[in-house]
């Protein structure tokens, strides 16, 4: 049974989006805005997806882990960051959710999450650096 679906994503690596957004639409999704897709999937074509998403995903983190060796990240499948203690601070890296349009397959949504340890110092730039910009 096919059913409508949204795949909702928030990815900051200009590659790793790009990926995502063409791995939506070889699978005939119709772009919504720029990190929004709908389109009709069959439980199975959602699940090829979702698996399709996750590679994305452990190439993004595989580089990641060159330019920050000592960082940690940790896959999760919930939007709540690990329960391990950080080194930084737990943040969204990576997130993806892929849900089914219909009230009875509510419980059936898969989400793709990867959280980063990010480094203070690194942080702290990003933080620096987004408030130069306002």
């Amino acid at each position: 049974m096919e059913l409508s679906t949204l795949v909702i994503y928030d990815i900051e690596d200009d590659r790793a989006r790009t990926r995502v957004s063409e791995a939506c639409k070889d699978f005939g999704l119709e772009r919504l805005q720029f990190s929004c897709f709908r389109g009709t999937l069959s439980q199975n074509k959602r699940e090829e997806l979702y698996e399709k998403l996750r590679r994305i995903q452990r190439e993004w983190e595989t580089r990641w882990h060159k330019d920050f060796p000592e960082a940690q990240t940790k896959q999760t499948d919930l939007p709540v960051p690990p329960g391990e203690e950080a080194k930084g601070r737990w943040r969204p890296a990576f997130k993806i959710m892929i849900q089914p349009l219909c009230e009875k397959d509510e419980k059936t949504a898969l989400y793709a999450y990867l959280f980063a340890d990010i480094p203070k110092d690194l942080d702290q730039e990003r933080q620096d650096g987004s408030r130069d910009t306002k």
